[in-house]
Formats: C-alpha cells, structure tokens, sequence
C-alpha cells in the first residue's frame, strides 16, 4: 500500500564514542547497500518510502539515527561533521562494507558530503537530497536566528512537552509541509520520534546536537573541499518548495550561482515536492530514486 508504514527489518548497535549507535536495516541481508543520512530533526525513520522502493530493486538501505537522534540521542557532545564522519566510518567497519552510495537529506547531507571528504575510498557515489551545499551566513544573521528561520515548527518543537502522541501528531497533521495529506508511514515517522511518559512526552533530538551540528552548516572547509574535488559526479536533488511548503530552501538562481565553485556538483530539479515529502511521500522518494538509478526496466 503506497503511504503505509515500511518498518525496518533488523536495528544494528554500533559501538561509537560514548556508547552505541543505532543503524537500521531496511530489506534483506546481502541486497546491494546504500547508507543513508536523516536531517537535523529527524531519524532513520524518513527513509521508509525511500527503502520500499530501493528494496524492489535489489538494494539494502541502512539508515542511521545519527548522534544525538532517535535510539541514538543518548549520544555525548561534540557534535557536527567530523563527529558524525566517525560515526559513519564505525558503521561500514561494523557492517562489513569497504565501499558503497552514500546519500544524505537536508543536514544529513552534510554530514554524507563531510565523509566523502574524509574518507572518499568508501564512498561510490556521493548523493545529497535538497542539502549539502553551503551557503553564505546572510550578513546581519545568527545562526540561530538562521535555524528559527528556515526550520521553523520543527525546531520549535524541540522544546516542547505532549500528553499523547494524538496531540503531538495532531501539531504536525495541518502544517504546509504535508500538504499532500498524512499517511501511516508518517504515524510512523513521529510515533518513532516522540519520547518519555504522558504528559510530557518529548522529540527524541537533542536540541544541543541541532546547535553542534549548525555550526559547521555553513562555509564548512571540509563540504567545500569535497564539493570542489570530488573524484566523481555529486548528485544534488533539489526540491522547488521548502520546509513550509513555500519558498526553496536553496532558491535556484543562488544555487546557479553557487554551484560555479562546485565544478563536481550536478543538480537537478524533483517536480511537485517540498523539502519534507521529497522523501515522506512515496510519489517524491519515487522520483528521487528514479533520478538517482534511472528508471526500472
């Protein structure tokens, strides 16, 4: 059923720095692999329509709850790019995997640029999903002021407490973001996300793992160097709406611009997505995977 929840098959515990990390695998043991990077708010539980679609095609995706979110927000600071980078390289060690794809959404594209600088021989192909290209700190702004800004509701929330998990879906089901309409597979998305006992049920991200990791989101010496050199073809998939269903977060005549420093870097545009359901609705990780594999014969 399209929109239905697609539930991993097995939860991997990495031992990382101060404890372990927690890797989800999506089909069956021994499908070619994919490793995959959530964004800044979110967890391995974005790529459920992605995982569908890529398992039909004989791969297995590994999703990470990165340091600081979800079973793996028990993780200690320092947080950003070479935090996670290590993180990372753990995982493929633990799993057993010298090379394969790696693809991030949003800030967890970052993260998968970071790597592919770091550690290219592990790196087949470097995939970024509306995120992973820095842009210039808008004079006059914070980077706090920046993260209320573009991430709006879902940095809100982090603050907050619910009764139930009907409220904290019910703060969710009526913003812009899913205008497409709710679906089983994002029950899912935010039961896995919320926290604790009623009523003060809470998000699983550490709000200081957002605040680590935004530090290094902007003009990150590691992201540029990749961006610029990287052995191979960067795939960007950009999405024309943004985090509210409004404007894009990377607007497309800033990115052409930006983009002439990033020789590596091609981007293509996903038709009648925004930066959520790009990936929360099987229509938008359908074409991502369509753009990123071609079409299924």
């Amino acid at each position: 059923m399209e929109n239905a929840a697609y539930l991993p098959e097995e939860e991997y515990l990495v031992s990382v720095r101060g404890g372990d990390l927690s890797v989800f695998r999506y089909g069956p043991v021994g499908g070619t692999p994919i490793v995959a990077l959530h964004g800044t708010t979110s967890s391995n539980r974005a790529w459920q329509w992605f995982a569908r679609t890529m398992n039909s095609r004989g791969h297995t995706v590994y999703a990470l709850d990165t340091r600081g979110r979800g079973n793996s927000n028990h993780l200690p600071a320092p947080f950003g790019l070479a935090a996670h980078s290590a993180d990372l390289l753990a995982v493929l060690d633990y799993l057993g995997i010298d090379s394969c794809d790696v693809v991030g959404h949003s800030s967890g594209a970052f993260g998968a640029a970071a790597f592919a600088q770091l550690h290219p021989e592990h790196v087949s192909r470097l995939i970024l999903i509306d995120g992973g290209i820095p842009l210039p700190l808008p004079a006059g702004f914070t980077i706090e002021q920046i993260n209320a800004f573009i991430l709006g509701p879902a940095l809100a929330r982090l603050s907050m407490t619910f009764d139930s998990f009907q409220a904290y879906r019910e703060y969710f089901v009526g913003q812009p973001a899913f205008v497409k309409g709710w679906s089983p597979a994002l029950d899912e998305y935010f039961r896995y996300d919320l926290r604790g006992v009623a009523p003060e049920f809470h998000p699983s991200t550490n709000k200081d793992a957002v605040a680590g990791d935004s530090l290094d989101l902007f003009n990150d010496s590691q992201v540029n160097e990749v961006l610029k050199n990287f052995s191979s073809e960067i795939l960007l998939l950009r999405a024309p709406r943004g985090l509210q269903n409004g404007d894009a977060l990377y607007p497309e005549q800033v990115l052409v611009e930006t983009l002439k420093n990033f020789p590596a870097v091609r981007y293509v545009n996903v038709d009648d997505v925004n930066h959520y359901d790009i990936l929360t609705d099987q229509g938008g990780a359908d074409k991502c995977v369509e753009l990123i594999y071609g079409k299924q014969g």
